[in-house]
């Protein structure tokens, strides 16, 4: 399990690459509703944009430690 910590990290490195992917803004956010779209969605128009596979890797962690918590 991941400290608060981690996961606050790891929100800022999230946010960081959605400013260079293309992301409807009401989307940017590291909300876990945002972050539940951005896998299911964002890959239509960012799969090959610098930033994608590892914004996709953090989502996989955030989400991961958002289920383990529920």
């Amino acid at each position: 399990m991941k400290s608060i910590a981690e996961l606050l990290n790891l929100r800022y490195q999230y946010e960081t690459f959605m400013l260079s992917l293309e992301i409807p803004e009401n989307r940017k956010s590291s909300c876990i509703n945002n972050i539940k779209w951005f896998k299911e969605n964002g890959h239509v128009n960012n799969r090959f944009r610098p930033g994608f596979n590892e914004s996709t890797s953090i989502a996989d962690v955030i989400l991961g430690e958002y289920y383990k918590r529920e």
